[in-house]
């Protein structure tokens, strides 16, 4: 997984943006009550997105995700994300909510169509998880637009040489093996799709 992930990025070593993009996946749309968000692992997707816009380095946020394939009938994921960023304080006005996209493939195409529409020739950045990264990156730039990253939500520590991190098996290196195997049949599927 530190292989597969991006490094994270130095806050203070990025410029300013006008458009955050932030793909969703990152909620539980079947909880309830609805009267709060419910996050799965990588809620950094969308806290470290609130840090940026507070910190202004981003001036608009588009978050895009909808239903996807596993969630009939249930709340539309970017609506999550919106509601969360306006708990924090977030204005309405700065939040372009993508309801549509049911994987990165459609966030990316529906992304570009706002940007080219809405946000034309303007600086973007894309904020996603660092095992996502990959994937999100080579769908956006198929869509032939230019923007510059912020991985968010990592799955990895800094590695150490400790007995336990080398000799003791983890529950955990299981789920990150199948994180990083579905990201790479992610990423031969969407070539084969011609996607990216």
């Amino acid at each position: 997984m530190l292989w597969w992930e991006y490094d994270p990025i130095p806050i203070n070593e990025i410029g300013t943006y006008d458009v955050g993009i932030v793909f969703s996946g990152v909620t539980k749309g079947s909880k309830t009550p609805r009267d709060r968000v419910y996050f799965n692992n990588g809620a950094d997707r969308i806290t470290h997105t609130l840090q940026l816009y507070k910190e202004g380095k981003i001036k608009h946020i588009i978050v895009s995700g909808g239903l996807g394939f596993q969630q009939v009938e249930k709340s539309i994921a970017a609506n999550r994300l919106s509601s969360f960023l306006q708990m924090a304080g977030v204005p309405d006005s700065v939040i372009t909510v993508e309801p549509d996209a049911v994987n990165t493939y459609e966030n990316a195409v529906k992304v570009a169509e706002i940007l080219k529409e809405e946000f034309p020739n303007q600086r973007y950045l894309l904020i996603t998880s660092g095992y996502h990264m990959k994937r999100s990156k080579l769908c956006l730039e198929k869509q032939e637009v230019s923007f510059d990253i912020f991985p968010a939500g990592f799955r990895t520590d800094r590695p150490t040489m400790n007995f336990d991190d080398i000799v003791i098996p983890k529950a955990q290196s299981i789920s990150r093996w199948e994180l990083i195997i579905k990201e790479i049949v992610g990423i031969a599927t969407y070539r084969l799709m011609g996607y990216i």
